[in-house]
């Protein structure tokens, strides 16, 4: 099958593990034909982007990688607009039975309604990261998405789509609420973990390996959190709880850039059982939730919350509507405050209980968990395409 990914609407780099770089490397190791249709913006530096030349390349997978320039190479525009040159002419000489759309919120798409006329049998899927939180800061961000996108764009492409994905049910809801997409027309298509990356066989080794890294012994009993740290994760509070805590052995490691106007309370909570570690390369996140044995997440979502799912090690997520997909067979704790006095209740119960506790560990084994595995992730989309 020839797939093509449309990722026109950020920055396309080879060195991330986002959905957009995910997906379309497991398609490929599923034996399918994939290009990857991309801008120039490979990187943003100091808030600047960093462009790559305009032309084809190949991915170490084999992928096929196109970029186009921008039409107007001004950043500010284009991070709300995404217009390209050539997409139309690219998508049609790429000939694709497959188009999945990263994202809808670009006026380029418009040239989709076209492209399925003069190729009736092409399968065009969209999937949406959108939702009221991440996306509907202004007014002006407001209308776009509630009446040039809803008018101009969504109302064409409920025509033309065989599927909206969601990558969470907030954004689900987001597709029905802002764009009035049909609800029939739209499915979750979770976001996960890079099975390459993971290293499952060796989880034992690694747990020990990131223990003695950080003089952890075998009985402490440790907490990992961390990703972007600002106000809104709540993790500066959960230092807190740990400290308050009178129990030695209970410590937390926290890996992530943390925000300037968090570091004087960062530097108040550093203590033998609070570490905080900095930032790390993407794939070195699993070794440190495999070397949990609780993995708290106290803030706003992130794809961290599927990854620490998928590492099948017990975790705690802040309960927010929309967002709690990651709670299955009582695989996780969801935490419904975000004070200190909160997570030393928390933690207190799991730390006396261990009935409960064990079958946190047991129920954050299961096997249910590996939907949330890219190569299943990517299975699911062939076989909604029904190709």
């Amino acid at each position: 099958m020839k797939i093509v990914h449309i990722c026109v609407t950020g920055i396309w780099g080879e060195q991330y593990a986002y959905q957009e770089n995910l997906l379309p490397h497991y398609h490929k190791i599923m034996g399918n034909e994939v290009t990857i249709i991309a801008s120039t913006y490979s990187k943003y530096t100091e808030g600047k982007p960093v462009e790559e030349p305009v032309g084809i390349s190949y991915l170490q997978d084999g992928t096929k990688l196109i970029r186009l320039q921008h039409t107007i190479p001004i950043n500010l525009i284009n991070k709300h607009l995404h217009l390209v040159s050539g997409l139309k002419k690219s998508i049609l000489e790429e000939n694709p039975d497959l188009l999945f759309v990263h994202d809808l919120a670009c006026l380029n798409f418009k040239c989709l309604v076209s492209i399925k006329r003069m190729k009736p049998n092409i399968k065009i899927v969209f999937d949406n990261h959108a939702d009221y939180v991440n996306s509907l800061h202004s007014p002006i961000t407001k209308f776009l998405h509630k009446v040039i996108y809803r008018f101009y764009l969504a109302k064409d492409f409920i025509q033309i789509a065989d599927c909206f994905y969601g990558v969470t049910p907030s954004r689900c809801d987001f597709l029905h609420d802002a764009y009035r997409i049909p609800h029939k027309k739209i499915n979750l298509l979770i976001m996960g973990a890079d099975d390459e990356k993971m290293q499952v066989d060796k989880k034992e080794q690694l747990r020990k390996e990131v223990r003695d890294r950080y003089n952890i012994t075998d009985n402490d009993f440790l907490i990992i959190s961390g990703g972007k740290i600002d106000l809104k994760k709540n993790i500066h509070v959960l230092a807190n709880a740990v400290n308050n805590i009178n129990n030695e052995k209970i410590k937390i490691l926290i890996f992530g850039t943390i925000s300037s106007d968090l570091e004087t309370a960062f530097q108040k909570e550093r203590s033998n059982k609070v570490q905080t570690i900095g930032w790390i390369q993407s794939d070195k996140v699993y070794e440190l939730f495999y070397a949990a044995d609780l993995i708290m997440f106290t803030g706003l979502h992130s794809v961290l919350w599927e990854q620490a799912v998928a590492s099948k090690t017990p975790c705690a997520f802040s309960k927010i509507e929309g967002f709690t997909h990651v709670s299955f067979n009582s695989n996780c704790i969801l935490l419904e405050n975000n004070t200190s006095s909160y997570y030393q209740k928390v933690l207190n119960d799991v730390l006396n209980d261990g009935v409960t506790y064990n079958r946190l560990k047991v129920n954050s084994n299961s096997k249910l968990t590996e939907q949330f595995y890219y190569s299943n992730i990517a299975k699911q989309v062939i076989e909604d395409s029904h190709i």
